[in-house]
């Protein structure tokens, strides 16, 4: 193993906290527990890094623990998703009140100056958060964006399905006819599947531990409420109408958006959204897919790490 695999399988590895616990939410009078964990006593303003799903958890984002050599990096899983409390309660899972929990988390740790860094859902609920509560929020990071739901649906996922090329090229076909039809097999619907996670979610395999870690602390049942559909291509659940690009269009903070040359949110996307921000980075990174912390982590941190510096020399 060289050293550059050996730093990157380090910074893929869940970091040991400076602080690690549980902050109380309270939602309809119900009280909840969600889980940080805090790395970093440096100087610079903290990161608040939000996770993707939805259903998803903090495991594959790991990689910007190195950015703690300057600030303190903190994570958090979001209601009903990794370490946080699990509540059985389908109504808890809409992005509205994902929008809303965050400012329990901000308030929680006592944050009053500090920058927001999102990762696929995970940037529509920086967003549709900051919009609300802006006070505080020095920058918005929004890796591998995808803001608004509806045009993914129309104007992205149909050429994604068009390219796949396994079962005689009618993948995209055979996603469809099993998501939306409930016809097919299942060993061909996986078969496609499997070409489009390896093709635009993560070109790294075997899969790393923090994927690993990722696939076991998912909680499906979340999904199957706000995405329902298992491939990504296809959006059924409460999640279908959300768009957020507007609210974009009203924050007046430094934006950074990148994506992967071969992401599900892919280049033309990602820039069409980041028409709707003032003055933001957009920057592709070669050679990945949407799970950008996980292929090309290094370049990305570096790619964060130097936004974060030059925002805080305004």
């Amino acid at each position: 193993m060289n050293k550059e695999q050996a730093y990157i399988d380090k910074i893929l590895t869940e970091p040991a906290y400076d602080s690690e616990g549980f902050v109380d939410y309270t939602y309809k009078g119900h009280a909840y527990k969600l889980w940080y964990g805090r790395i970093g006593s440096g100087s610079a303003p903290p990161a608040l890094v939000l996770h993707g799903g939805p259903g998803g958890n903090h495991h594959n984002l790991v990689a910007f623990q190195e950015l703690s050599d300057e600030r303190p990096v903190i994570f958090y899983d979001q209601l009903g998703c990794g370490k946080s409390e699990r509540p059985d309660n389908p109504s808890l899972w809409t992005a509205e009140r994902y929008f809303d929990e965050v400012k329990a988390v901000r308030n929680g740790l006592g944050l009053k100056k500090y920058h927001l860094i999102g990762h696929s859902w995970g940037t529509a609920q920086a967003v549709g958060f900051a919009a609300k509560h802006p006070t505080g929020i020095l920058s918005i990071s929004l890796h591998s964006p995808i803001l608004s739901f509806p045009y993914y649906i129309t104007d992205v996922a149909p050429a994604l399905k068009q390219g796949l090329s396994c079962l005689n090229g009618k993948g995209g076909q055979v996603i469809d006819d099993y998501e939306l039809r409930g016809v097919g097999t299942k060993s061909d619907y996986d078969e496609a599947c499997m070409e489009f996670t390896k093709k635009h979610v993560t070109h790294t395999w075997p899969l790393p531990e923090a994927m690993k870690k990722l696939a076991a602390a998912r909680n499906s049942a979340i999904h199957d409420t706000m995405v329902a559909g298992g491939s990504e291509l296809n959006v059924l659940g409460n999640i279908k109408t959300i768009d957020v690009t507007a609210q974009l269009s009203k924050l007046n903070v430094p934006i950074l958006m990148t994506c992967g040359s071969d992401d599900l949110c892919t280049p033309a996307y990602t820039k069409w959204q980041s028409e709707f921000a003032n003055n933001p980075q957009y920057y592709i990174i070669q050679g990945s897919a949407h799970m950008t912390p996980v292929d090309k982590p290094l370049e990305l941190i570096e790619r964060e790490r130097v936004f974060l510096r030059e925002v805080e020399k305004l």
